[in-house]
């Protein structure tokens, strides 16, 4: 009676871990192989994007802001000009002037790890290609009006550069495509833009484009600088938590509201 009362028990649990391991509540293997402990891996920072900067006169920069600036050798970091403190609502389109500063500036104690963008003189080492021309600036300086003899030195200086970029063979390597123009003015560029639909733009929106001119699929979003403010609790050691406010862009935007 016993040995029947044995043989059921031992059929019934044989019929249960059978019943388990089919439905998937029971996994032997867990008793056989350990898991290993999961170590985490501390994560390198990406490394700085690669920028070669076309070695530009300075009639398509810097001599915009300081007219008396007569060399024809592209700047340095040690004659970059400052921007000027009177300039008021230029300042809203100056993206261009801080972006070519950022890469033309040298210091001894910076290995460039920590920077998002470093320059190469080298341009086949290069990730993309940075033309610094203001063209926003070009058209406050030379062209506001759309209609004044000035409006020309502003349409004169894009055919120029496009003669001097259609020379390189990185442009023609790629039509522009790895090349990244400022363009946070609507208006900068207009006389040739439809040479430069395929380059990287930075825009601040894309109020007045067309889908084939500007997208997200290629160019970069920035901000009006006159308009959003410093965030400055970065330094915490826990900056996400310290924020009270979410920043984000919501679509279609109203232009300067």
């Amino acid at each position: 009676m016993y040995g029947k009362v044995v043989l059921t028990f031992i059929f019934v649990f044989l019929l249960l871990i059978s019943y388990s391991i089919f439905i998937g509540t029971l996994d032997i293997r867990s008793y056989f192989f350990q898991s290993p402990v999961f170590q985490p891996v501390s994560c390198k920072p990406d490394p700085p994007i690669r920028l070669y900067m076309y070695d530009l006169p300075p009639r398509f920069n810097v001599q915009m802001i300081n007219r008396r600036i007569q060399s024809q050798s592209p700047v340095t970091a040690k004659d970059f000009p400052r921007w000027p403190d009177n300039w008021g609502l230029k300042k809203q389109h100056s993206v261009e002037y801080w972006m070519m500063g950022s890469l033309i500036h040298e210091d001894d104690d910076d290995d460039g790890d920590s920077r998002e963008a470093i320059r190469v003189l080298d341009p086949e080492l290069a990730d993309a290609f940075f033309v610094p021309f203001f063209s926003s600036l070009s058209f406050n300086t030379h062209g506001h009006t759309m209609t004044d003899p000035a409006t020309e030195i502003d349409r004169q200086l894009q055919v120029d550069l496009m003669e001097l970029l259609k020379k390189s063979k990185y442009w023609e390597r790629s039509k522009g495509r790895d090349h990244i123009f400022p363009m946070t003015h609507p208006n900068a560029f207009r006389f040739l833009r439809n040479q430069v639909n395929d380059t990287i733009q930075v825009v601040v929106d894309f109020g007045r484009y067309p889908k084939g001119m500007s997208n997200l699929n290629k160019d970069v979003v920035s901000p009006y600088v006159h308009v959003v403010d410093s965030f400055t609790d970065d330094e915490s050691q826990d900056p996400y938590e310290t924020r009270s406010t979410l920043l984000f862009f919501r679509g279609r935007t109203y232009r300067k509201d």
